[in-house]
């Protein structure tokens, strides 16, 4: 438990299958995304969703203009 007007302390975990429960509400947890821990704080609508659904294991492509070849 945190005071009041700090945040608490990030928990680490490589569990991207954990699912939310309505005790982890509040907290911040940092979900491996295979290169990088993303902290994500558990409000009380990701209760029952995964962790690894708020951290994207992926880089989304940016398309810029098309290059030889294309």
């Amino acid at each position: 438990e945190a005071p009041a007007n700090e945040k608490p302390e990030v928990v680490k975990t490589h569990l991207r299958n954990m699912i939310v429960l309505p005790e982890m509400v509040g907290s911040i947890v940092g979900v491996y995304n295979g290169k990088t821990f993303n902290q994500v704080e558990i409000k009380p609508e990701m209760i029952g969703h995964y962790l690894g659904e708020f951290s994207v294991t992926y880089k989304p492509v940016k398309h810029g203009r098309p290059g030889i070849g294309a």
